[in-house]
């Protein structure tokens, strides 16, 4: 087997952790990232393409993987989703000569921590694995068991008074006072208002405080993973789009006030690539065709059909927030028309009764009268 040529090469016992594989056909990238990754101290063995890299992975279960997108046999993303199957905790970090906004999206929504585009220089390379390696440890404690504790008591209003004092304390330690403290709290507040209207959920207050600060301690932590540069701005962005499926006002913000870079500037990156959203987007994107083809043959007829089962019209998003709906020109496959994608799945002229079977599965439990 590879894996048996691999370790007697290396004189390595068969199922010994790696720190890194990396799966590339390239064998100059291959050995050229093994040379610079070992020089550092990390174990690392390669593959020259997905059957044989997953097999090691498989074998060694190392912290990261590098994966190239354009492989013979097996793509990289197909790599990137096993790998996460394999081992949860394992890091997957995407090296490829076809970078595009797209593919970075794709392979982050399937598991990648990072994205680095040929060529790229050897300490881009060690920034990103050692990224990786800190992500990886961070995944094992999230894996591993729970232990049992004793139930936490109940919060009560003295309990919430001293964590306010706390907090003035530490503004007082940055020089400023409770009034700075009090109106950094109106202002997200505000913003927190903001979002409820934008989602329509006015009444749900305290919910939606919770969800701005749980969006802002994930923005946090995505600055923090690029050490606060600014030049990392716009993957920032990627990982806030992918993580949220839009960019919030409040988390842009929080961006720009972080990483010291004006606001306007933040908004015109994330208006310029198509694919950044500034409105609410569900989980799941559903896209109609009304190009000529799906025109003629019922896309109209298939749009009202998808209208009626989610209770929204195109250019929307459902109240929980799974579906997205738009229609777009042309997929590309005439053939088929008229035709209905979700996500990365097409469905050609599907009746109400196999549509409502799919979004189902997706996890939307409206029902709706079958027509013939």
């Amino acid at each position: 087997m590879y894996l048996d040529e691999i370790t007697q090469s290396r004189q390595e016992p068969a199922g010994s952790r790696a720190d890194v594989v990396v799966i590339d056909d390239e064998d100059s990238m291959c050995e050229g990232c093994r040379q610079v990754l070992e020089a550092d101290g990390y174990h690392t063995l390669t593959a020259p393409d997905g059957p044989r890299g997953l097999e090691l992975v498989q074998q060694v279960h190392p912290r990261i993987v590098l994966v190239d997108l354009r492989m013979p046999g097996m793509s990289g993303m197909d790599v990137l989703a096993k790998v996460s199957d394999i081992d949860p905790a394992i890091v997957s970090i995407v090296i490829t000569g076809y970078a595009s906004i797209e593919s970075a999206v794709q392979s982050m929504k399937i598991g990648a921590l990072d994205f680095l585009a040929k060529p790229f220089r050897p300490e881009q390379l060690l920034d990103s694995v050692r990224r990786g390696m800190e992500a990886s440890r961070t995944r094992e404690q999230a894996v591993a068991p729970p232990q049992m504790e004793a139930p936490p008591r109940p919060m009560e209003a003295p309990d919430a008074a001293l964590r306010g004092l706390e907090v003035i304390g530490q503004y007082y330690s940055l020089g400023l006072g409770k009034r700075d403290l009090l109106d950094e709290l109106r202002h997200l507040e505000g913003e927190a208002q903001f979002l409820a209207e934008t989602l329509g959920r006015i009444k749900e207050k305290e919910q939606v405080l919770l969800e701005v600060v749980t969006d802002l301690c994930l923005v946090d932590e995505m600055i923090a993973r690029h050490e606060y540069r600014k030049s990392a701005l716009l993957q920032i962005l990627l990982d806030v789009q992918t993580r949220l499926n839009w960019l919030p006002r409040h988390a842009l913000k929080w961006i720009s006030r972080r990483l010291k870079v004006p606001l306007a500037s933040v908004y015109t990156i994330a208006n310029f690539y198509e694919a950044f959203s500034l409105v609410p987007r569900g989980a799941h994107l559903v896209e109609i065709c009304t190009g000529t083809a799906c025109h003629v043959r019922g896309a109209s007829g298939v749009e009202a059909t998808v209208t009626a089962i989610l209770g929204i019209e195109p250019g929307q998003t459902d109240a929980e927030r799974l579906f997205t709906l738009k229609t777009v020109h042309c997929m590309g496959c005439c053939a088929l028309a008229p035709v209905i994608k979700i996500d990365d799945r097409y469905f050609s002229n599907p009746t109400m009764k196999e549509l409502q079977k799919v979004f189902a599965s997706y996890g939307q439990a409206k029902e709706q009268p079958c027509q013939s």
